[in-house]
């Protein structure tokens, strides 16, 4: 997985320096001036209530290579979720469900058109592109585009394409996105929201600036006026988050991989908004990359595993070096094949009714996360789980 991520951090500093400006009025620099964002004291997030249409679903299994994911719902709403190639190191098993009704934001809630994307917290090294066509028209000046983590966690407003006008919400990482109607009164809510994650944060404020210069634009105002805004949300960001994960990841190898994900996050946006880092700050960016990268090469992860496959039972077990296959147990015997340290493939199978089935994995942060699909007795299904994954100490951990 290093060379896989310092592959793709080298080849977005390249293609950064060669972009052309998309937003950005002038080239971004630590000087650039803009409101002050705390970006690391604990917030009180907005959390929402979300209902899914598990009858209203679709699963693909995509690879490194990229590929494409639609849902159409009953009510006639488009969604496409477009996967570049790269964006994964591994085959994952996607999944796409409409969400049913959404209550605790500020929101017209009868119009809300939205997908919860799984596995949960998946991470991608490349933008993914979700757009949505929704079956009744929400007029521009009306439209709050969101995200949210998890089952309703952290809503927030989310990146979109500022030029497009359609409906095209930027992701680096899954699970729930949508857009919803709102007034002047809905709007200036949504801009009051203070997300509790730094990257959701970072988010939100980009969020609020890219929504903002797109209606201005879409709807014959001057554009553009946010361009600096964001410059220095992105340095605020990299200052208060990124700098102290680095200085982290040099006490614990265990903050390494959060640093990278994060310096990659920042290297994106600026890709993606037409951003030019000057030599020096892509060359620093660079080291940094390759220096925790280093660290977290060296760095053994290991895991206990623990939690209930659906109605079927208990799992358990110890993962010892997530690098390398691992087995729990239960009722149902799971294998874990690993790509690399956060993800990978596993199948699963035994039990009294002869339950057996495969699909993908990803692993960090507390959690172990599953999408797949098999049998269990007569009948078929699909879907996701996540399981308990405590860190534990390589050198007495035991299979």
């Amino acid at each position: 997985m290093k060379n896989k991520k310092l592959i793709a951090f080298v080849v977005v500093l390249a293609i950064v320096s060669l972009s052309c400006n998309y937003l950005f009025p002038s080239k971004p620099n630590k000087t650039s001036n803009g409101p002050v964002v705390d970006f690391v004291t604990a917030a009180e997030p907005l959390n929402v209530t979300v209902q899914l249409d598990d009858k209203s679903t679709a699963s693909s299994t995509i690879t490194p290579a990229g590929g494409s994911l639609s849902l159409i719902a009953k009510n006639g709403t488009v969604f496409k979720l477009d996967i570049p190639a790269k964006a994964l190191e591994a085959d994952t098993l996607i999944t796409m469900t409409m969400v049913k009704s959404l209550t605790g934001a500020p929101l017209d809630e009868s119009a809300v058109a939205a997908v919860q994307l799984e596995p949960s917290g998946l991470f991608f090294s490349d933008i993914v592109t979700l757009t949505i066509v929704p079956a009744q028209e929400i007029p521009i000046k009306n439209q709050i585009i969101f995200g949210y983590e998890g089952d309703g966690q952290d809503y927030h407003l989310t990146i979109v394409d500022p030029k497009s006008k359609e409906i095209k919400i930027k992701l680096m990482e899954f699970s729930g996105a949508g857009v919803g109607s709102g007034g002047d009164a809905q709007w200036a809510a949504n801009l009051q929201i203070q997300a509790n994650n730094s990257a959701t944060r970072l988010n939100q404020k980009m969020g609020e600036a890219i929504q903002t210069d797109r209606r201005s634009d879409l709807l014959g105002g001057e554009s553009n006026k946010s361009g600096e805004m964001i410059v220095s949300y992105m340095d605020q960001f990299y200052d208060q988050v990124v700098l102290k994960e680095i200085a982290a990841a040099e006490l614990d190898c265990i903050h390494a991989q959060q640093a990278l994900d994060d310096l990659l996050i920042l290297e994106r946006l600026r890709q993606f908004l037409g951003g030019s880092p000057s030599d020096q700050i892509a060359t620093t960016h660079a080291d940094q990359a390759l220096h925790l990268a280093d660290i977290g090469a060296k760095c053994k992860k290991a895991y206990h595993i623990s939690g209930a496959f659906g109605e079927v039972g208990a799992v358990e077990g110890n993962a010892c070096d997530a690098t390398k296959p691992f087995t729990i147990y239960g009722v149902i015997t799971m294998v874990f094949t690993p790509a690399d340290e956060n993800s990978g493939s596993f199948t699963y199978s035994g039990g009294p009714e002869n339950a057996a089935g495969s699909g993908s994995y990803t692993i960090g942060n507390g959690t172990l996360k599953i999408a797949g699909s098999g049998t269990l007795g007569t009948g078929s299904n699909s879907g996701s789980l996540t399981f308990t994954a405590t860190p534990i100490d390589p050198a007495t951990c035991k299979p």
